[in-house]
């Protein structure tokens, strides 16, 4: 995979991650069944991950990502990218996060990332790795 392609992969992951037209089980169809994540010291599974990714859903009204770098050689992809959300409350989150992903059979088997949150509410900094409401 070379980064243009690793970018529109990205993109249309996180377009589903954000956007509530989206189920969570459409969002499970990117990432392989033995799926592990580290988010800000957070360990999630892929069952975590797949509730993570419904707590979203119930969460947010709406979500946009802008991936501002993507690096990628072979079957491992490096981002930097930044999440603009808006909650169904009306507060607004913008967090910048670098990634870096695993990447087998079109499937991504593994992502460990680092959150910063630039705005928003001081509960909300767990956004990234969230699985309870």
């Amino acid at each position: 995979m070379n980064s243009q392609q690793a970018k529109q992969f990205l993109q249309q992951v996180f377009t589903a991650l954000v956007d509530p037209a989206f189920t969570a089980q459409e969002v499970a169809a990117f990432f392989s069944k033995d799926y592990q994540q580290n988010a800000d010291g957070n360990l999630l599974n892929y069952e975590e991950f797949i509730q993570h990714a419904q707590v979203l859903k119930n969460t947010l009204i709406s979500g946009k990502v802008t991936l501002e770098k993507v690096i990628a050689e072979g079957d491992r992809v490096a981002s930097v990218h930044l999440v603009e959300a808006v909650k169904k409350n009306g507060q607004k989150v913008l967090m910048k996060v670098i990634a870096f992903y695993q990447i087998e059979n079109g499937l991504i088997t593994s992502v460990e990332e680092l959150t910063h949150m630039i705005h928003g509410e001081a509960q909300d900094r767990d956004l990234g790795s969230r699985v309870s409401h």
